[in-house]
């Protein structure tokens, strides 16, 4: 709304009179209307005279008429109540006969408003920024050696033509030179630099010396938009970018030079430059003779030595010519020792030269070990410990997978790690495992690719991933093919290849025999292999990791779906039944593949996920049925699979999940009228509870460890339960506990901040599955919640109801739970416990409602409004219809060709992120909140993304709504701050919550480096000293209560003095536990750095404590962090347990060893095993204790 002004000063200008303003718009007058401030415009008439600056009058336009109402109240008329006045002049303000306010000044006011001096201290920067340039005359690029002699492997005589220049606005230092008539970039993010080293070399040449975490982005400079690179078409770089990216060397053109860089990196805020002189020599490490002498050894060694060679090669641990060098000790050891021998060797040597490297004194200080001779000294090591494979636990699912990383630059070689399979996999003989490969397409950060306004990425993807998927991946001298992906692995832009061998039967298997042998595509549904995602979505069932189960079922019962009226909907979409009998057999059988059968005690699970032939989706127990019986509905056949015989369980669901809110549904509730105090209540409560995890080992155990999932490898909630029984309540002798406590309470801080990852007492999340028995009436539901270790809890009267992710108004909604079931009801013959049973009655499934979901195995959160009444929505809306997608068609049968290109479709156009992000940003800056058409529309595309992977019919980019540029406080990424003039304070729930969260100062792991280049070596080898003092210390068993609290315990049992245990066994154990835990923190950081590995103390909270732009990917590096850490830490334990013929008493005595050994250890991995074995102990002693009682 307009408000006219009259009686301004015309002694005053334009920027006066706003900041005049300022302070009464801003002040306490307008804190009930506008929490945070508000922005507002002035026009100044212009004087029609000339005579001054302006006419004395003007215009005042506010955010809306609620506000200038307010305003005119308080200063309005000749005689305000609140004079405004202005060099002694008294402004007269009164309404505005003008109906609307000018359109593009409305827009601009209605954004959140931003510091002006924030904003102009940017605009400030980002013009010295783009007015600066750096001239350059030599770009080089070269090689860190193992003598700190940086080595020149390319380089390109720019003729003093090449520019280095800031980018405030992408945060990035850009290289651009001429080649050919062509512009090339070379692009290096801020973030991504370790360190920047200016120096005048030899007083000869000005040098600007870059050593990065990862590569930098190659582009060719087009008219209007850029071509990315894999590497450069300058001589050799082609060969060497794989190798010698991460460090880049400039000559600039003069001296000079070097103070304007220092100077626009301080204005940049770039805090990482130095001044020491770096060795220069050429010694073309990367030569093509050495490599085609490496590939003529690599073709010629067995697979799985070859990739390991590779995988040195690769991951930079070794150069090409360091290898060459070991060839002969590594042909030596082969032939004396095997294949599987050598390949353990090298991988386990994979952490040696980095120690090597990185953590002695400088050269000459004492430390004349070769290469070689580290290697020989690892191979006496693997000799004294005889455990070749990768430990895993004896559980038939798991195999040793090979990953392959493909990034713009390079590519890396990781494992063999142990993973669930699938039924691909496991029709064939173990040996042949190693053919098969898990390929990600990642950009080099180990980030998905984003979309990129200024760069070509369609273009780019079609070069880099296209001859890989069409062609042919070849590694080493062997050949792999595309295959095929699971859905999960394809939202990771992951995908399987192959390489053709022969089976057991001497049968040639290849890409096409596999696929050829899932079963039948077309027989169920003609359409299907028209659609090239339609039918690789089918193909994927295949590759789902599972549990196999060898169960007889002696019927398969084919029936009918419960459908609406109409027949539009299915009210058992993806939903079957089975017999009570066979969910008893198939939980009876998943315990067998156990290792001294140790499952928890608990009843069989009444619901399952699974797989089976060509149907997908859930069954669960139908009380009427007998025998091994299963009920499949059309809606869960998705073709004519070949294998009916063997059941495989995806998840099986044996406990509810807790529920935690999130940003997505912060703002919904928001939106439908919760108040921000609910949340913000929630939250304290949250810190409170986490702070509390310092007072003792329960509050921690409870209120942090077991809430948050943290820690679930090593059972640290319950080692620490066990110890509070003993009488141990704190250890305040222990940094390596504080240190865990540290992390573990920045992790769930950092969730709440970054996520507004709340929980919520007393609310659930649960599976859905159908009322068979049609006993539910419409909007009806029933639960029945069995936890672990409480009592059974039956939800009664309104639950608020949703599932993730929420984008539409109507994707929360109030449904009615029947509370306990009546006698003689069909809940009271079988409850399903840990499930939601939706009815199957009425106009419309309630699943369907919610987000379009189904009962395929989607989970649903529900909070009680009953308990918790502050909850319950002010507003209600209609569900979205949520139709499917329309499938993208061809005009013949697809080919796994159609696949490939779907799939480098896919990683360019999976756009589900950016709208779920844009409908946040925009529902924070719009007045209309959730309800902006903006909104709106962005859950109506929001469906059609989350189709995509089946549909094939991709959202473009052009039809997302977009945000305006300037971003809420919440959205700034980790790596950034968000008082650089790009961020506005949200005024929000989310917004709100966000700052209301203090992290405390992140540091990265103790190990996160393993060692720096060229810190003093005098206070490195201080700081290695007290770390060994501190160890020793830890070993003073004389006055460690916990060790004496822990030993009477065990001494009720077994006589500590008098063990017969061979020692050896268990500290070769330890051994391979520190070789695969080493392995596990170096394959599991976010960042590219030589020198880079999680901290033990991250290992074993299971979290990940470096910064990153990209959240998610740190979220899902967290979770293959904890499935490999639990694979490890089970097949440890399950070597301490000992076959069936072991006594409860020899696994206590066997863990009891363990821990007295892991103490005395000072070697990566020590902490963490005693914490492993401390586990075992109680573990064990529970068993005894079992045993005695069913005696």
């Amino acid at each position: 709304m307009e408000i006219f002004m009259r009686g301004v000063s015309w002694n005053v200008d334009l920027e006066q009179v706003k900041a005049h303003l300022t302070t009464f718009l801003h002040a306490d007058y307008f804190e009930h209307l506008h929490p945070t401030r508000m922005n507002f415009h002035v026009y100044l008439h212009p004087d029609k005279k000339k005579l001054h600056r302006h006419g004395g009058t003007g215009v005042l336009t506010l955010p809306n008429e609620e506000t200038a109402t307010h305003f005119l109240e308080l200063f309005s008329t000749a005689h305000p109540r609140i004079p405004i006045a202005l060099d002694r002049k008294v402004i007269i303000f009164s309404k505005s006969n003008k109906q609307q306010p000018r359109k593009d000044v409305l827009e601009k006011i209605m954004l959140p408003y931003m510091d002006p001096w924030v904003v102009e201290e940017r605009e400030r920067r980002v013009q010295q920024l783009t007015q600066g340039k750096v001239r350059i005359n030599i770009l080089q690029f070269g090689w860190e050696c193992r003598d700190y002699v940086y080595s020149v492997e390319c380089e390109k005589d720019c003729h003093n033509s090449a520019v280095l220049s800031f980018s405030e606005e992408r945060r990035e230092l850009q290289i651009e030179f001429q080649h050919e008539g062509e512009i090339y970039i070379i692009a290096m993010t801020y973030s991504h630099i370790r360190e920047i080293t200016v120096h005048n070399y030899l007083n000869q040449d000005p040098v600007i010396l870059f050593m990065l975490h990862m590569p930098p982005t190659y582009m060719c400079k087009q008219q209007s938009i850029c071509e990315r690179l894999s590497f450069l078409p300058i001589p050799d770089h082609k060969r060497v970018a794989p190798y010698a990216s991460l460090a880049i060397r400039l000559v600039c053109t003069s001296p000079g030079e070097l103070g304007e860089f220092r100077r626009l990196s301080r204005v940049a805020q770039l805090h990482k430059v130095m001044d020491y002189e770096y060795p220069v020599d050429s010694r073309n490490i990367f030569s093509a003779v050495a490599f085609q002498l490496l590939e003529q050894y690599l073709r010629n060694f067995h697979w799985c030595i070859s990739f390991q060679i590779t995988a040195l090669l690769r991951s930079l641990v070794l150069d090409v010519q360091e290898i060459l060098e070991l060839i002969p000790d590594i042909v030596e050891i082969f032939r004396e020792q095997g294949k599987e021998f050598t390949a353990a060797l090298l991988r386990k040597f994979a952490s040696h030269p980095k120690l090597a490297m990185y953590t002695t004194e400088e050269a000459g200080a004492g430390n004349d070990d070769t290469l070689s001779q580290c290697l020989r000294e690892t191979e006496r090591n693997l000799l004294q410990n005889p455990m070749l494979s990768v430990p895993k636990p004896s559980e038939g699912s798991l195999y040793d997978a090979f990953h392959v990383t493909i990034t713009p630059t390079t590519m890396t070689l990781e494992g063999p790690f142990p993973e669930r399979s699938n039924r691909v996999i496991r029709a064939y003989h173990p040996r042949h495992h190693e053919s098969f490969l898990r390929v990600s397409f990642l950009d080099e950060s180990k980030l998905q690719y984003r979309f990129d306004r200024e760069i070509n990425g369609p273009a780019f993807i079609r070069a880099r991933v296209g001859p890989f998927l069409h062609n042919q991946l070849e590694i080493a001298g062997r050949i792999f093919h595309f295959l095929a992906y699971s859905q999960s692995a394809l939202k990771e832009h992951a995908v399987w290849f192959v390489k053709s061998f022969n089976d057991n039967h001497g049968n040639l298997v290849t890409a096409d025999s596999i696929i050829k042998s899932l079963g039948n595509f077309e027989t169920l549904d003609r359409n299907l292999i028209f659609c090239p995602a339609r039918y690789a979505a089918r193909i994927s069932q295949a590759f789902t990791a599972t549990d196999a189960v060898a169960v007889t079922v002696e019927e398969i019962l084919p029936i009918e779906d419960i459908c609406t009226a109409d027949g539009k909907y299915q009210f058992t979409d993806g939903v079957g039944t089975m017999s009570k009998e066979l969910s008893r057999e198939v939980y009876t059988q998943l315990k067998k593949t156990k290792r001294r059968r140790r499952m928890a005690a608990n009843s069989a699970p009444s619901a399952y996920q699974i797989r089976l032939g060509g149907s997908k989706g859930m069954l669960s127990v139908d009380y009427k049925l007998r025998g091994m019986t299963i009920c499949i509905r059309p809606s869960m056949t998705k073709f004519d699979g070949s294998d009916w015989n063997t059941i495989e369980i995806a998840r099986s669901f044996d406990r509810p999940g807790q529920y935690f809110l999130n940003r997505p549904l912060i703002m919904l509730l928001e939106g439908l009228g919760v108040r921000y105090e609910v949340f913000e209540d929630y939250q304290n409560i949250a810190v409170m509870e986490t702070k509390r995890a310092r007072v003792s080992l329960g509050a921690a155990a409870t209120g942090l460890f077991d809430r948050y999932g943290l820690g679930t490898s090593f059972r640290l909630s319950s080692v620490l339960l066990n110890l509070e029984k003993l009488g141990i309540y704190d250890l305040p002798n222990s940094p390596f506990y504080s240190k865990m406590l540290d992390y573990s309470i920045n992790h769930v801080l950092r969730d709440l901040k970054n996520h507004a990852r709340i929980p919520v007492p007393g609310a659930w999340t649960l599976v859905g599955v159908a009322d068979v028995h049609r006993y539910l009436l419409p909007n009806q539901i029933f639960a029945c919640v069995k936890p672990a270790n409480g009592r059974t809890v039956y939800l009664q009267g309104p639950v608020l109801i949703s599932r993730s992710p929420t984008i539409h108004p109507g994707d929360a909604m109030i449904v009615e739970a029947i509370g306990r079931p009546p006698p003689g009801s069909c809940f009271h013959a079988e409850p399903i416990p840990n499930t939601v049973v939706f009815s199957v009655q009425g106009d419309r499934p309630t699943p369907s409602c919610l987000g379009g979901g189904d009962l395929d195995g989607d989970v649903y959160n529900l909070i009680p409004l009953n308990d918790l009444p502050e909850f319950r929505p002010t507003k209600s809306y209609m569900p979205a219809n949520y139709d499917p997608a329309p499938r993208k068609m061809l005009d013949r049968p697809s080919t796994m060709a159609d696949v490939a290109e779907f799939v480098m479709e896919y990683i360019n156009s999976d756009v589900v992120g950016i709208i779920a992000i844009n409908w946040l940003l925009i529902a924070d800056q719009s007045p209309e909140h959730i309800f902006d058409e903006k909104c709106m529309k962005l859950a109506d595309l929001h469906s059609n993304a989350v189709d995509y992977p089946k549909s094939g019919q991709p959202v473009a980019l052009s039809e997302i709504p977009k945000p305006i540029r300037a971003k809420p406080d919440w959205h700034a990424p980790e790596t950034v701050g968000t008082s650089t003039g790009d961020f506005y304070e949200s005024s929000r729930a989310i917004g709100r919550l966000f700052r209301a969260i203090d992290l405390p100062i992140e540091q990265e792991g103790r190990d996160a480096h393993i060692g720096h280049r060229r810190g003093p070596a005098g206070r490195r080898r201080q700081t290695a000293v007290n770390d060994l003092g501190e160890r020793l210390r830890s070993v003073d068993i004389g006055n460690d209560p916990v060790f004496m609290a822990v030993e009477d315990r065990v001494l009720d049992y077994i006589d500590t003095d008098r063990l017969t245990e061979d020692r050896t066994p268990i500290n070769n154990l330890f051994e391979e536990y520190s070789t695969q835990l080493r392995a596990i923190c170096l394959s599991h950081t976010l960042s590219h750095a030589r020198t880079a590995r999680l901290s033990e103390e991250e290992a074993i909270v299971g979290t990940i404590v470096q910064k990153t732009s990209q959240r998610r990917k740190r979220k899902d590096m967290m979770a293959t962090l904890r499935e490999s850490t639990d694979v490890l830490v089970r097949s440890i334990r399950e070597e301490l347990a000992g076959e069936d013929g072991v006594t409860n008493e020899q696994y206590l005595a066997r863990s009891w060893i363990a821990w007295d050994l892991a103490r005395e250890k000072t070697q990566f991995g020590g902490h963490s095993f005693a914490w492993l074995a401390l586990g075992a102990i109680f573990d064990a002693i529970r068993e005894i204790d079992e045993e005695g009682s069913r005696r």
